[in-house]
């Protein structure tokens, strides 16, 4: 079973996500702030993380910069949710994101994304390119990142 860590500080949105998750065949982790998703990550070794940008203690450019320090953190791919508009792509990008999404989330899309990050996690994740889920929602999805 493939295990993906949901950092969410928003429990609503932690609770629906990590249920999807589960519904889906996941397992579910949850961390509530960028500090416990590190340690998490590094713990746990997730397969996959689904990242909120806006955190207590450490936000997601703290967790990815952190991550991507460490050998052992570096290649789990990220995804970004964001209740955030306006993002910076471009950082996101630099920090290496796999995807991003703004919330709410379109859960087609999203479980779509999920499932291509972890078919594409032997490649390194600043080289992941995955192909585009369908946009036909209601723009939740921003932007895959390719490479």
């Amino acid at each position: 079973m493939k295990k993906i860590l949901v950092v969410e500080d928003h429990k609503d949105s932690c609770l629906w996500i990590t249920a999807v998750l589960r519904q889906c065949g996941f397992g579910a982790l949850e961390a509530g702030d960028g500090a416990v998703a590190v340690r998490m990550a590094h713990s746990e070794r997730p397969d996959l993380i689904l990242l909120d940008w806006h955190l207590p203690a450490g936000g997601g450019a703290f967790v990815m910069e952190n991550l991507r320090r460490q050998p052992e953190t570096a290649a789990i791919p990220i995804i970004i949710m964001t209740g955030d508009p306006d993002v910076d792509l471009e950082l996101m990008k630099s920090k290496g994101a796999w995807a991003v999404f703004t919330k709410p989330m379109d859960v087609h899309a999203f479980l779509n994304a999920i499932r291509r990050a972890l078919e594409d996690k032997s490649l390194d994740a600043a080289q992941a390119v995955p192909c585009p889920p369908e946009r036909e929602s209601h723009g939740a999805l921003v932007e895959l990142l390719p490479g």
